[in-house]
């Protein structure tokens, strides 16, 4: 397989305007090599001799199927139990504390699940914490859709589980008898639940939030796309909901129904009433 250096500005410059005016997707620049890793076993997969035959057949996809894969590999997010220390404190300090007796979560771009997984250990944290008797469900979505059984399956491996804290891990999941293998405890796992999603299309179906953290699902596309997805956002979240985002990911000002809280635990978007 060629590697990203073998390929000349020719090679790759319709890819990124194939990307852009079929997908929306932009890519900057420092980001250009880890696209082209990426797409590169695409190459194999459609027997396509360069990256500009995959852009041709990219923009006359009339099945959709190659639109399809091209979009699930560039958007797949790294797996990594890793929020960030700011998520971490305004979900702890505040958004937990006004979420609604029965809330919903929606965990936008979970990998393999360990993001979703993540936020279902600090739940369990804050209600242990708070003695809270909050019934709050977490919805995890991905655009692919092995993530999504690796997800629903709750087990990962000692090296799946390297960015995952001691104590949590001691907390959250047990060494399977005869394996290498972890299984999540069912403290985490029986109020998460997962489907596969593409941003791109009308996602309306999946009903109304509480709550939608999305930290970087949406590094790549352009703003006209990205300013379409905050919209359907917008329109799912509850009167009062909150969105929150990473800080590599850049909001739209005047985005309609979002508006920018900056609270003492930290930014954080909320509908409008």
């Amino acid at each position: 397989m060629p590697s990203a250096a073998s390929h000349t500005i020719d090679d790759y410059e319709p890819l990124l305007v194939a990307l852009q005016n079929v997908l929306g997707v932009v890519v900057p620049e420092g980001q250009r090599n880890n696209l082209l890793a990426r797409i590169e076993p695409l190459l194999i997969e459609f027997k396509f001799a360069s990256l500009s035959a995959l852009a041709k057949s990219l923009q006359n996809d009339g099945s959709g199927a190659i639109k399809a894969k091209v979009l699930e590999t560039i958007s797949q997010r790294q797996t990594s139990w890793y929020l960030s220390p700011d998520m971490t404190k305004v979900l702890q300090d505040y958004v937990f504390g006004q979420l609604a007796v029965n809330a919903r979560l929606w965990v936008v771009g979970c990998g393999q699940g360990q993001l979703a997984y993540a936020v279902a250990m600090e739940i369990a944290e804050h209600t242990n914490k708070t003695n809270g008797t909050k019934k709050v469900s977490v919805f995890a979505t991905d655009g692919s859709a092995s993530n999504i059984k690796q997800a629903e399956s709750a087990i990962y491996t000692d090296e799946q589980l390297n960015t995952l804290s001691g104590d949590y891990k001691k907390l959250y999941t047990s060494k399977m008898s005869q394996s290498e293998g972890y299984q999540l405890k069912a403290r985490v796992t029986e109020f998460v639940s997962f489907a596969q999603c593409n941003l791109t299309e009308d996602f309306q179906s999946l009903g109304k939030m509480d709550l939608i953290i999305c930290p970087d699902a949406l590094v790549y596309f352009s703003n006209g796309v990205k300013d379409r997805i905050l919209r359907q956002f917008s329109s799912l979240l509850k009167s009062g909901g909150i969105f929150l985002t990473g800080g590599n990911q850049m909001m739209i000002p005047g985005n309609d129904g979002l508006e920018r809280v900056n609270h003492a635990s930290g930014v954080f978007y909320r509908r409008k009433n």
